[in-house]
């Protein structure tokens, strides 16, 4: 499929003489590699940066650079994986140490991009000079490789919530471009892993990650995301505007991640691809169906990971439907007080109070049992049982003369800070609230009636994570509203763009005991009653923790003086944080003997049975 215009791969001028680090021959390759010192990740990282950046600027055959490349890829493939486990997980604001591995990460799989770009070029501008090989499948691979790196630096881009750098996407467009033009697309080839696949499915499974909203995932979820649309990319299809429509469009000539094709309006163009996903949508909707089936344990992907199930439908919302904004945003400086957390919104939801006297009064003062839990050390009087408490040092202590009693006396007391003597005599004592649930002061960029956009300045606090519920205030003395932190986007000057929308205007905080079949209560836990908004259209929901709530359960919700007794119908919405569901009153067995009360004293028991 050959448009006429040049593919623009930036590619490094070739310019070294002298390749110092082992003789280019695959042996010497293998050799220099199991020399490296595989106890020092970074010190084998930063050889192998080297090495690979000296490659990519010395001519050689291209059978000779894929022998080396090859030699040198088991080695690579360990030594990123070691490093990702290093800074990844990380607050937003990464140390010092972890910061410069992520970075020495991106540099690595730039080089790697470089020099399977380099092979695909230099076999394309002279196939004869490609030995014992079929130009072609060596060809295929080179593709299939700089795409597979070039979608792993875009892939650590969004896990680290920056911006892909620039080239990125135009070089992984310019690659599949190659493979068109070259007839090599479709045809198969064998990945990283062994698998069969193509390079039209390498392509489509980095494309598909830019269309899935990835700054609103964490980052173990986009790697369970990236690695299901490996799987899944035969589901989706890319073709011209003659052949095709979809919901998405790509420009193999733009630096540009896909964008919806309804955008781009009735523009026609050589280089503009269709992207459509209605088989993979109907794919995703069978999945959905299974899981609910086997209730909600996640879908196992082939190389062991689980992909959750709210991912299923996020996938679903992301790829198969054009989101646009209900709101206009407008520009903004206000500061806005946040606390993030369900235990925080939990906390400001009930009037500043803690969960025990949420739910049995302010003057509540828990048992010696419940303040000592499973700690030994805190229990009650074991001196029958401990030898310690029957060693009785004052017996034994002779003073050796009344002159030194004064001085024995002091030898024997221990002088303690106004802290310490304040934690042993306050033993009911708790964290202030401002430690517990700390209130951070940021500043808006934008705002609307559904959310806001923040920019949060300076280091970030660790539970601030796409998915993560977040309790809001405009003003002092104003209530606190629920939103949740939808995207996460880090910035270069050290800022980060916070996107929260919101949830609803208040809340009321209740404990929560689920009700077993077999009759048990477990432990109240913390959970938000978000009420019925009228005007909009929006029924009272439950946000509960993620895990231990599923539809169909019944709950009892308590708090001091009250208690509702409900079932979970069907959940609304979830993320790795929370999960939020529609809910029904349940009557009890005594509400509706009392509400039958006016009956006749001789009236058949089946209008009770009907009641209840």
């Amino acid at each position: 499929m050959d448009n006429g215009k040049p593919i623009r791969l930036k590619i490094p001028q070739q310019h070294l003489e002298q390749f110092e680090h082992f003789k280019l021959e695959r042996e010497a390759a293998e050799n220099w590699a199991q020399q490296l010192p595989v106890a020092n990740t970074r010190a084998v990282a930063t050889q192998l940066l080297a090495a690979l950046r000296d490659l990519n600027h010395c001519k050689i055959p291209p059978t000779v650079r894929h022998d080396v490349l090859a030699a040198l890829s088991g080695s690579l493939q360990v030594t990123l994986a070691n490093l990702s486990k290093r800074f990844l997980h990380q607050p937003l604001v990464m140390p010092e140490e972890p910061r410069q591995l992520a970075e020495l990460t991106d540099n690595l799989y730039g080089e790697l991009t470089s020099a399977y770009s380099v092979l695909a070029v230099d076999i394309v501008r002279d196939p004869d000079s490609v030995r014992d090989a079929n130009p072609a499948r060596l060809l295929g691979e080179a593709i299939r490789c700089g795409l597979e790196f070039t979608g792993r630096s875009i892939l650590l881009s969004f896990q680290l919530y920056r911006p892909v750098a620039l080239g990125g996407w135009l070089t992984l467009h310019q690659l599949y471009a190659l493979a068109e033009r070259q007839g090599l697309a479709t045809l198969p080839v064998t990945s990283s892993s062994g698998a069969a696949t193509s390079i039209t499915a390498t392509y489509l499974q980095v494309l598909m990650l830019g269309c899935t909203k990835p700054n609103q995932l964490r980052q173990s979820d986009m790697l369970a995301v990236y690695t299901a649309l490996a799987q899944w990319s035969a589901d989706v299809e890319i073709g011209t505007q003659d052949n095709m429509k979809g919901l998405f469009l790509v420009d193999l000539d733009s630096d540009q991640p896909p964008l919806y094709s309804a955008l781009y309006g009735s523009q026609g163009s050589s280089h503009l691809r269709h992207i459509n996903t209605d088989a993979l949508i109907e794919h995703l909707h069978q999945l959905v169906d299974k899981d609910n089936a086997q209730g909600k344990p996640g879908i196992k992907l082939s190389d062991g990971q689980t992909l959750p199930s709210n991912m299923l439908s996020h996938l679903i919302d992301s790829l198969g439907s054009m989101s646009m904004r209900n709101f206009n945003r407008v520009r903004s400086q206000m500061p806005l007080a946040i606390s993030v957390g369900l235990g925080a919104a939990h906390f400001h939801a009930a009037g500043t109070r803690h969960f025990e006297h949420l739910l049995h009064g302010d003057d509540y003062i828990p048992s010696e049992s419940e303040r000592t839990g499973g700690n030994p050390f805190l229990q009650g009087d074991k001196s029958v049982h401990d030898p310690w408490r029957r060693a009785n040092p004052e017996k034994d202590f002779v003073r050796e003369s009344s002159a030194n009693a004064a001085e024995a006396a002091l030898s024997h007391s221990i002088d303690l800070d106004e802290r310490s003597l304040r934690a042993i005599t306050d033993e009911d004592a708790e964290d202030p609230p401002e430690r517990s649930y700390p209130i951070y002061r940021v500043n808006t960029i934008n705002a609307s009636p559904g959310g806001y956009c923040l920019e949060w300045s300076g280091s970030l606090p660790e539970e601030v994570r796409a998915g993560a519920i977040a309790s809001v205030r405009e003003e002092q003395g104003s209530s606190w509203s629920i939103a949740v932190i939808r995207w996460v986007s880090r910035l270069e000057n050290a800022s980060t763009l916070i996107g929260l929308e919101l949830l609803s205007p208040h809340a009321v905080a209740y404990g929560a005991m689920i009700h077993s079949k077999k009759g048990e209560t477990s432990a109240p836990q913390r959970v938000l009653l978000l009420p019925e908004i009228t005007l909009v259209g929006q029924p009272h929901t439950l946000i509960t923790p993620r895990a231990g709530f599923r539809e169909r359960q019944k709950i009892s919700l308590l708090r001091n003086g009250e208690s509702f007794f409900i079932q979970l119908t069907r959940q609304v919405a979830a993320t790795a944080s929370y999960a939020q569901f529609d809910f029904r009153y349940i009557k009890q067995l005594g509400e509706v003997l009392a509400e039958d009360k006016s009956g006749p004293l001789d009236a058949s028991y089946d209008s009770l049975w009907s009641n209840i």
